[in-house]
């Protein structure tokens, strides 16, 4: 499992993540109840002794909350009003629930007040609610603000991001500068991109109207469409990241952004719409999904959607699911009934009574009256609701990159160097990972020069990719990439000697067992050494399995009196050059010209037979014999076909 990588390279700096680590691997068994002790060294100098941290709390929306991960704390029948974790949907494998078992025995005191559904107007409450004399506090804050309903309102999200969001969440940091000691930590998580965007199978290949709950046709989600919405993360995160920054040294707590964004789009194949997902969920197709999401295979009646729809209540029962929805409800319209401002004749007076003038600001989301603060959580089960949030794997991505941000703070407690990891190379063969992509020898030696002279480093030193890809549409289209990795250890100045060398043992070095590729395919592979990443990515994925063997096909000729046709197909041969290097040019040798309506396509798949393409051309009459039937053009060409049929 790609996300046991994670967690146990931040195992190499910091001992206590053990616990952590100990968690995913039994991933499978429930964790109601569980609490691991992690080893702590007892060190006044040591940032990634968690041993200070008696006091802490997680505050936040349902990404804090973890709805869906695990299983739900407390239940509607014994909830107590003291403890509301089941009407705010909070999980047991929660990223706070994780941290809590890294954090081990010291912890005196966790409060877990994080709710689903919260904006920063809920979240302000969460924190003037903590005790105080906090050492920690985590938090995810902002998403609900830009009223993420369905795409009628992405200007109303982009507004709300630029007009209203910045301020809020300038308030919330304020609000806990009273609620923590003097040199404790705040790390504020961001948000990923859900969407991968490599291309449209997403849109065509997959049906995502099983979240068409307001009777409106289903859109498809094509590219243009993910990209709006992967921006409009990256500009929240980018937006939380500068609030962040600008409270450095501000209050007496540390405090730290935490981006784990990289991991699902660069760490694993983590979002939606991979290029790997079959659509379903759990999906063995694509493992380290780092979200949950509906079943989106296409196929079926309005009955199998509807049966599909309810699959997601995983053991409950349709009837389960009603009473508990139902009890939900009304528990909500009691909240209602009893506030101020139901009874109130003055509801926006209340409203001021509530929030004081610090407080944030409404976002007037669709649906919201003038009157109201904030919006109840109504509604969705939530083994619906959970969809387009983190998955487990994904609340240990958080954890991680939490814990992460933790120990670097606290080094800036301690003013000490913070531990870290010396880079290690580490080679991967994509074959290795079960991938049955491959592509040509000699075809991807050629553009390794090309590729690495082209890469345009620029002045950025912190991170940046570059890719090419070659033969498109062909049989051996393959990308080729380097990567400079963000805040890394290690020489940051791309080096085009490097490249070559990288890639020359990329393409060579990942061929598989000799005896079962006498052709010497190549299946691409990735080299990271220190801060930069190499990687030949060969991309069709339907080619003929085992490997190709040796080159075929077959032929065609026909006579039409004073001119004859051809059709040849073939495999193993041809396969990146449309034939103009190829059969285009022996055949020509070989008739002595006149050689006519040369047309030329590579399949989308092999054909019965295997073949990957095929050539139509015309000739003058009587040539069959002479460069066809007995091979003569083809094997100039690097080809074999078994003679020519036909009567030419």
């Amino acid at each position: 499992m790609k996300s046991l990588l994670i967690l146990g390279w931040l195992h190499c700096l910091w001992p206590s993540v053990e616990a952590a680590v100990f968690r995913v691997a039994n991933a499978n068994a429930s964790s109601a109840g569980s609490h691991l002790q992690p080893k702590l060294r007892p060190r006044d100098d040591d940032p990634s002794d968690y041993g200070w941290v008696k006091r802490w709390a997680a505050v936040g929306d349902s990404f804090t909350a973890g709805i869906g991960s695990g299983s739900p704390l407390g239940n509607f029948v014994t909830e107590s009003p003291d403890d509301n974790s089941w009407y705010c949907a909070r999980y047991d494998t929660s990223y706070p629930m994780i941290i809590n078992d890294a954090l081990g025995g010291s912890v005196e005191d966790f409060q877990f007040v994080a709710c689903s559904g919260d904006r920063t107007g809920g979240i302000y409450k969460q924190i003037q609610e903590l005790d105080g004399k906090l050492d920690l506090v985590v938090m995810t804050a902002g998403g609900n603000d830009l009223c993420l309903a369905c795409t009628d309102v992405i200007s109303i999200a982009e507004d709300n991001l630029e007009n209203i969001l910045k301020k809020n969440l300038e308030q919330l940091l304020e609000a806990l500068e009273e609620k923590m000691n003097d040199d404790s930590v705040v790390i504020f998580n961001g948000y990923a991109q859900f969407f991968n965007t490599e291309n449209e199978d997403c849109a065509t290949k997959q049906d995502w109207t099983l979240f068409n709950l307001l009777g409106r046709d289903g859109l498809k989600l094509t590219v243009d469409r993910r990209k709006t919405f992967n921006n409009l993360v990256v500009k929240i995160n980018d937006l939380i990241k500068g609030v962040v920054d600008d409270a450095k040294d501000k209050y007496k707590y540390k405090i730290g952004f935490s981006n784990w964004d990289v991991w699902p789009r660069k760490g694993v194949a983590g979002q939606f719409c991979d290029p790997s997902s079959s659509g379903e969920y759990p999906d063995p197709k694509q493992p380290d999904l780092q979200f949950f999401k509906p079943d989106t295979t296409t196929g079926g009646n309005e009955l199998k959607r509807r049966q599909a729809r309810y699959a997601l209540y995983s053991n409950e029962t349709m009837w389960d699911v009603e009473v508990v929805e139902r009890e939900r409800h009304r528990k909500t319209l009691d909240d209602i009934y009893n506030s101020l401002l139901y009874h109130s004749a003055n509801p926006q007076a209340e409203a001021r009574h509530l929030l004081d003038r610090r407080n944030p600001s409404p976002p007037k989301c669709p649906g919201d009256t003038d009157d109201e603060i904030q919006p109840p959580s109504i509604g969705l089960p939530n083994t619906i609701a959970k969809n387009f949030h983190p998955n487990e794997l994904g609340h240990y991505t958080i954890a991680s990159w939490a814990l992460q941000t933790l120990i670097d703070l606290r080094a800036e407690v301690l003013d000490v160097t913070p531990p870290s990891c010396e880079p290690e190379d580490k080679f991967t063969c994509w074959q290795g990972t079960g991938s049955k992509k491959y592509a040509d020898e000699p075809f991807l030696n050629d553009q390794v020069d090309d590729f690495c002279d082209g890469v345009d480093a620029g002045d950025e030193v912190n991170g940046w990719s570059h890719s090419d890809k070659y033969g498109e549409g062909t049989p051996d289209e393959t990308e080729f990439k380097v990567t400079l990795q963000k805040d890394g250890n290690g020489d940051s100045e791309f080096s085009k000697s490097e490249c070559k060398d990288s890639m020359d043992r990329i393409i060579n070095g990942c061929d598989g067992n000799d005896d079962d590729n006498p052709m010497d395919w190549k299946f691409g592979g990735e080299w990271q050494r220190g801060r930069f990443i190499y990687q030949v990515n060969p991309k069709r994925d339907n080619r003929p399995w085992p490997v190709i063997q040796e080159p075929w096909g077959n032929c065609k000729g026909w006579y039409h009196g004073v001119w004859s046709s051809y059709v040849i197909k073939g495999q193993g041969w041809a396969t990146n050059d449309w034939g103009q290097d190829t059969l285009l040019p022996k055949a020509k040798d070989c008739i002595g010209g006149g050689l006519t309506l040369w047309r030329f396509k590579y399949f989308d798949e092999p054909d019965e037979d295997g073949n990957e393409w095929q050539a139509d051309f015309n000739t003058p009459i009587w040539v069959r014999s002479r460069c066809f039937k007995n091979n003569k053009a083809v094997k100039e060409a690097g080809g074999y076909t078994d003679g020519c049929g036909g009567n030419d």
